[in-house]
């Protein structure tokens, strides 16, 4: 016996010389709490990536409104137009014939420059044939225009001769008599105007500056209404023999446009407006950014295209945002979530450190304790017990974890093409794993708060059938992996006053309990319940549960097989029987070995010391 004590404290002392001190830095030792301080710092660039995203969707949806608003605008803006020529083209159409004053005073009884901001002038352009143009002269020279003469001069077919406009000042009065036919630039919408019937927009038109009011000439554009003799023309035919002339209306696109309103109009957000469908700086008809950027859009900037049609005529919008947009939709919650979770990374990496330090002094204070009483010893066996299988079950993952992430180095740092495919399934395991990681550290966190009686229930009304049905949803993934048929059984609303949170947790551990040890056979969901409390039961077919295991199994850390052939903490069911009692409710268990078990629960529909 002597030679055996002297045995063994020579062994003690040396594994005393072999175990390391707990202050000297060691790489394996220090290997879990760098783990954590890595997984941390993962979780802390995706959060704030995915916050950074949310950011930048709410700024590129503020832009896609006011593009929306502005774009609504435009079209409102000329469809009002529209209708005031319309209403124009009335006048005519209800009198043989409209005098000069008549007009006049029709026209400045619509306020135009007030109330349609943008327009230059209306008028009326005649309807001639060659042979009537003679006549036409001689008659207008008669009215008291005694110079009146069409222009440009020279015999044609057809002509669309400026007979009134107004205000009459003395641009518009030098526009009398001219053939906006000859026009090349009015040429497409006039025809297009009289054999459709429907107004029709001009191109780009230049608007000769006036001597002493305007130092440039200014991009605009008309609308012309064609006006046709009664009956109402069908055909293109008889639109072309029945047309009298043609109600026009002229446009300065700079006092048009900058009369809209909408969100960050020139305060945040530029619009440039061009004729036809492509943009090009020669068919520029208005834009709000001056000077004009020498190369594109500004780096950063937003920008949206898009292709309107205004009476017939095509026009590209481009909206762009200024540099001042994203200042004041920049947000500073990206960088307080990186900051939170470095700090965070770095706390969990000194508690990880302390704790590992902490189980190492525990295990070398374990060798000088081996004479205490066997109710300590049995003490430290179950908690050796639990930090083994926790480290099996927290390693299990991390080890895959590390696995795939170097076949992904080594895929990523390969040459030749990567493999997308094998790219996804390794990011998808990762996935996988880190998710386990979180349900594990989730159980232990829920043991924590139930030990020091810290679990609060968030009591609100619930209805048990949707809540199983919505959690049986979530395992259906799971369920085809494993082969298994999930069937779930509400016959009718159960509703009641539980937390939503812990009664998840509950079918979810329940329901995966059933799905591992069911050996692939089906799994039953049952609710019911009367007026006083609700009844749970999950079934499964699998391996069973023998009777001198079915009390012990709700204990921490017990389980009724063995850690090598299914793994987990052993806490799932005490946990759930933690958080059924603290519902004022009761679990227990039927089962027969070799036929499967089923778990049943009791809730009272009013919840913990609640009413009706």
């Amino acid at each position: 016996m002597r030679g055996r004590l002297e045995g063994d404290r020579l062994a003690l002392e040396a594994r005393d010389d072999s175990v390391p001190n707990p202050s000297t830095s060691h790489p394996r030792r220090n290997a879990p709490a760098l783990g954590a301080l890595l997984m941390g710092l993962l979780i802390t660039a995706v959060a704030t990536a995915y916050v950074q995203r949310g950011v930048d969707l709410r700024r590129e949806q503020r832009f896609e409104n006011a593009v929306q608003d502005g774009t609504a605008a435009l079209l409102q803006r000329m469809d009002m137009y529209q209708a005031m020529l319309l209403g124009t083209r009335g006048v005519f159409s209800g009198s043989q014939k409209v005098e000069r004053t008549e007009f006049r005073a029709y026209v400045e009884s619509l306020e135009a420059r007030q109330r349609y901001p943008g327009i230059q002038s209306i008028g009326f352009a005649q309807w001639l044939q060659r042979d009537h143009l003679a006549r036409h002269e001689a008659q207008t020279r008669a009215e008291g225009l005694p110079g009146y003469q069409v222009r440009p001069t020279g015999s044609r077919p057809e002509y669309a001769v400026v007979v009134m406009l107004e205000p009459f000042n003395p641009r518009n009065a030098a526009l009398l008599g001219l053939d906006v036919l000859a026009e090349p630039a009015h040429q497409p919408a006039l025809r297009r105007a009289m054999e459709s019937g429907q107004p029709s927009a001009t191109g780009l038109v230049w608007q000769a500056p006036v001597a002493g009011e305007e130092p440039e000439a200014r991009a605009g554009f008309l609308v012309y209404v064609p006006l046709y003799s009664p009956p109402e023309p069908r055909t293109p035919e008889a639109r072309r023999a029945q047309l009298e002339g043609f109600v026009f209306g002229a446009f300065d696109m700079r006092d048009l446009v900058e009369g809209l309103r909408f969100q960050g109009f020139q305060t945040v957000i530029d619009l440039d407006i061009y004729d036809g469908m492509e943009v090009r700086e020669a068919a520029l008809l208005y834009t709000s950014s001056r000077p004009r950027p020498a190369a594109g859009p500004r780096r950063g900037a937003l920008n949206e295209q898009l292709t309107v049609h205004i009476d017939g005529t095509p026009w590209t919008l481009v909206f762009t945002t200024r540099q001042f947009f994203l200042e004041v939709t920049r947000s500073t919650h990206p960088a307080t979530v990186a900051g939170c979770g470095l700090v965070m990374s770095l706390l969990l990496f000194l508690v990880t450190r302390a704790q590992v330090n902490a189980r190492d002094s525990a295990e070398q204070a374990s060798v000088e304790q081996q004479r205490l009483a066997s109710e300590a010893q049995a003490a430290v066996r179950v908690r050796d017990e639990f930090l083994s299988v926790a480290a099996h079950e927290l390693r299990t993952p991390l080890t895959s974890l590390k696995l795939q992430l170097q076949l992904l180095f080594r895929q990523l740092h390969q040459d030749g093409p990567l493999d997308t495919e094998r790219l996804e399934r390794g990011v998808e395991t990762c996935e996988r794993q880190m998710t386990r990681l979180t349900k594990l550290v989730d159980s232990l966190l829920d043991v924590s708060r139930l030990s020091s009686g810290r679990m609060e229930l968030q009591l609100e009304p619930l209805e048990l059938g949707e809540l199983v049905r919505e959690m049986a949803r979530r395992f259906e993934m799971e369920a085809q992996a494993a082969g298994v048929r999930l069937d779930v059984d509400t016959p009718q609303p159960i509703t009641g006053r539980w937390d939503r949170l812990r009664l998840e947790q509950v079918i979810t551990n329940l329901v995966s309990n059933a799905l591992k040890y069911g050996h692939g056979a089906p799994v039953d969901v049952r609710v019911r319940g009367n007026e006083h409390e609700a009844r749970l039961e999950v079934q499964d077919r699998g391996i069973g549960i023998a009777p001198e295991d079915a009390g012990r199994v709700f204990d921490r850390f017990e389980r009724a097989v063995s850690s090598r052939h299914y793994g987990g903490l052993g806490l799932g069911l005490f946990i759930t029987r933690q958080l059924v009692e603290a519902h004022g409710g009761s679990i227990y268990l039927e089962s027969t070995p070799g036929q499967g078990t089923t778990f049943i629960v009791h809730l009272p529909r009013a919840g913990q010391g609640g009413g009706a």
